[in-house]
């Protein structure tokens, strides 16, 4: 594993999203911080670290920014007149149609090029970004730490479901949900946030958890046995990253997903099933249900995949080698930007 004792990378991440941002933010900055680098996180805010050596890496990385059409350009050039590199962090396809408003006020894709470098979470993103930007670097959500192991019974069988905006994916199923629960009075659905879902869920045997700090999710994902992980085949959802599943396997849980996005991660029916129709997702839950050593095994399998590929701290220093390389080729990056955006020249 590397690390940097007498050349510090100083990174100033600003970050802009709000939610559940451990993972590409909070987790990242304390893994490379364990490496050497001096890093400010400015929450909210655009910001550099100022009177820093001259000749250390200095880096500004914007993390899911929509600064306004005039403000891009002016914030790149400040970053350039303080030999700063300018990278924009992007975990999800910007055509998103929950920020459409914020879109049309900023650069939108022109983003992307008018920066040093971009850093992505997934291959898609990464094929997506490429074509505007030379500089793209692929780095997958990992996990910081692994949870603490928790004792389970086979008596009550907790079924988790947690995420936002799914109903085009878990409508289509809600009735082969309802046939399993029905027929195996072991189940308990734990719903996170998604009160619709938890309402469609003819049961009893379920309870409803609300919006919570990104701790308290994984104690309550870790608590369960299975995580249900639907997600439908839009043009969004195809650029999301695997991290349910990397959450989920960690606490060595079986995990029943689309194929969409989670079939180039799990193995079917080694570290996790993947259900194509809805039939398949009533067999893999009844399956699950029956068989509480074959449930076990899926969810050790998934946590050894966990532990051999997906830990943070065995993947942080390819960002740290990252920011030297771009940093060695500064002027030639400053170059490529001037010739495209006359106006950024200091």
């Amino acid at each position: 594993m590397a690390s940097y004792p007498n050349a510090s990378v100083h990174i100033s991440f600003c970050a802009f999203a709000t939610s559940f941002m451990n993972v590409r933010v909070q987790h990242p900055i304390a893994a490379m911080r364990m490496l050497g680098a001096s890093i400010a996180l400015q929450e909210k805010k655009f910001a550099f670290i100022e009177g820093l050596p001259s000749d250390e890496p200095k880096v500004l990385i914007l993390q899911r920014g929509f600064l306004t059409k005039d403000g891009w350009p002016k914030a790149v050039k400040q970053a350039i007149e303080r030999d700063y590199l300018f990278i924009v962090e992007y975990d999800d396809y910007p055509e998103n149609p929950f920020n459409a408003a914020k879109r049309a006020n900023s650069l939108d894709w022109e983003r992307f090029s008018m920066c040093h470098a971009v850093q992505c979470s997934t291959k898609p993103l990464y094929d997506a970004f490429t074509p505007h930007n030379p500089e793209v670097a692929l780095f997958e959500n990992h996990l910081f730490q692994m949870p603490a192991p928790i004792t389970r019974t086979d008596t009550e069988i907790r079924v988790f479901f947690g995420a936002l905006n799914r109903k085009d994916a878990w409508a289509p199923l809600i009735k082969s949900f309802n046939k399993v629960l029905a027929k195996y009075p072991q189940l308990r659905a734990v719903i996170l946030h998604d009160e619709e879902f938890f309402a469609a869920l003819n049961t009893k045997n379920k309870v409803f958890k609300p919006a919570c700090d990104y701790n308290t999710y994984l104690k309550l994902l870790h608590s369960c046995d299975i995580s249900l992980q639907p997600l439908d085949n839009s043009v969004f959802n195809r650029y999301k990253s695997d991290i349910k599943f990397v959450e989920a396997g960690a606490g060595g849980l079986a995990v029943v997903a689309s194929p969409t996005v989670y079939a180039d991660t799990i193995e079917d029916s080694i570290t996790g099933l993947i259900a194509h129709t809805s039939k398949d997702w009533e067999r893999a839950l009844a399956k699950l249900a029956q068989d509480a050593e074959y449930r076990k095994t899926l969810g050790q399998n998934a946590k050894n995949y966990i532990l051999s590929e997906r830990l943070l701290i065995k993947h942080a220093h390819k960002r740290l080698d990252w920011y030297r390389d771009l940093w060695a080729r500064r002027d030639a990056l400053n170059a490529r930007l001037f010739e495209l955006y006359p106006q950024l020249k200091p």
